[in-house]
């Protein structure tokens, strides 16, 4: 197609397929064939040129399908009903995947072991069947339910991302990263019947603990006050001995 790609049509990239082909159809000056039938009285000359390119078009079209799909519509050689026919055999497959998709999406949870890298990979993946499918997600909305489907272990930092709406899935990753290493630490080990609440920020490119709060022991009235050793460790001192635990 002189440079003109158009990817083979799947059967489950028809949205994407359509546009790219009525582009390049336009740019061959040959989408007239595709939305009207041929005209009743044309001279002769223009009676041809209308014919070579419904021919042209034609070709074009063929050539984006699959073996399976050249022979299901090798019969046809009039554009317009070629091009509502392939419309009407995947339009109703591609709302179906476009709703499946949709759903994926909102009801994506993070499976147990699962690592942040893997999650937010899959999370992207979704996002863009979805975009394939030719419904939107906004960067907004994917950072929406990757952070709602949290679980577990990783649910303090979910309740704590609702909170921090700004983060790109850029941002969610290198906060999911930090988590994922502190549990994996062998010194990240968690007093037990203690919580904490961990508030992030962005700082010369790097996501830090700024600030940890409202450390509760079960089995105690004091609270403490978790203080920065080193990256990623902590250590406890007691308001009322002034002691590091």
């Amino acid at each position: 197609m002189d440079r003109i790609s158009v990817p083979e049509l799947t059967g489950t990239n028809y949205f994407i397929w359509s546009l790219k082909m009525q582009a390049a159809l336009s740019l061959k000056r040959l989408d007239s064939v595709m939305t009207q039938m041929k005209p009743e009285g044309l001279s002769e000359k223009d009676a041809l040129e209308w014919e070579q390119k419904n021919s042209d078009a034609v070709a074009y079209i063929k050539l984006s399908l699959s073996d399976e799909q050249a022979l299901q519509f090798a019969a046809e050689n009039n554009a317009k009903i070629l091009w509502d026919k392939i419309k009407s055999t995947f339009t109703g497959q591609t709302e179906d995947r476009k709703i499946d998709a949709g759903n994926e999406l909102k009801n994506l949870q993070i499976n147990s072991n699962e690592l942040a890298n893997d999650y937010i990979a899959r999370a992207r993946g979704i996002a863009t069947k979805c975009h394939s499918l030719g419904l939107d997600v906004s960067p907004r909305e994917l950072v929406y339910y990757t952070v709602r489907g949290l679980k577990d272990k990783f649910a303090k930092v979910r309740d704590i991302l609702k909170t921090q709406r700004d983060k790109s899935i850029d941002e969610v990753l290198e906060i999911f990263r930090e988590e994922e290493t502190s549990f994996n630490s062998p010194s990240s080990t968690r007093a037990e019947g203690t919580s904490a609440d961990v508030f992030y920020s962005r700082k010369y490119k790097n996501f830090r603990y700024e600030t940890l709060l409202r450390l509760q022991t079960t089995k105690s009235r004091h609270q403490g006050l978790f203080l920065p050793k080193s990256k990623g460790k902590y250590h406890i001192q007691s308001k009322e001995k002034g002691a590091s635990l």
